[in-house]
This record gives C-alpha cells, structure tokens and sequence, in this order.
C-alpha cells in the first residue's frame, strides 16, 4: 500500500477520512479494509453513500459510525450500540456520565416458564 501513498494503521487496516478518501486521492477504501465495524451490512451502507457521492451530486454524504448497533449471537445474546462507558466518560467527562442498569424479561419468553436473563446498562 505504501507503494501506491495509501497509509495503514497498526493493524494493517487502511486509514481513511470520513468521506472513505485514503491519503492517494486516486484510492478510496469502505468495509472491512477501513477496519470500521467490521459488518456486511455497514459496509454496504458506507458503499451505497460513497456511490451517491460520486454519482448522485450528494458531496456531504457520509456514513457516521457513532451509533452502529452490533449483536453477538450467544446465550444470552450480546448487543451494543453508542460510545462505551469509557469513551463517553473521555468525551464528556465522568461528572457528565450517568448511568442507568436495569433486569429484563423479553416479550419472546414472556408466557414461558423459560426466563432468559436480560441485563441493561444505559
């Protein structure tokens, strides 16, 4: 990649802007080589604004990354979305930070002997 000016970060991924510009302005790069949430379905969302950049006159279109959802399918299932504690805690600050726990019984096990742990933290 150096060959061709396109920087990489420690982990091999490529470095780019929030535009997907990488420091060749010849080269963009979206999903997995970007190494931002490495997911199909966000990489296809990074894919289709680059194209409305190119060829739909939409200059400002980007895909921010805040507040990606993600899911690990496990029991009990995992899923995050947002900054974690301590990035929130560096943005904002900790006396900025509150958070909030709470037990859950999902819908789908509602009427079930069957309680599947369900634990939040906001």
């Amino acid at each position: 990649m150096l060959e061709v000016g396109v920087k990489t970060d420690n982990k091999g991924h490529v470095v780019v802007d929030k535009y997907q510009n990488t420091t060749n302005p010849s080269i963009l790069c979206i999903g997995d080589a970007a190494g931002k949430f490495l997911l199909t379905p966000v990489a296809i969302a990074a894919g289709r604004r680059l194209s409305h950049r190119l060829f739909n006159n939409e200059s400002s279109n980007y895909l921010p990354y805040e507040n990606i959802a993600t899911v690990v399918f496990s029991h009990p299932l995992v899923g995050t979305v947002g900054l974690t504690e301590d990035e929130a805690i560096e943005r904002y600050g900790r006396d900025q930070i509150m958070l909030y726990k709470s037990k859950f019984n999902p819908m789908y096990h509602a009427v079930t002997k069957h309680k599947e742990p369900c634990v939040m933290k906001l």
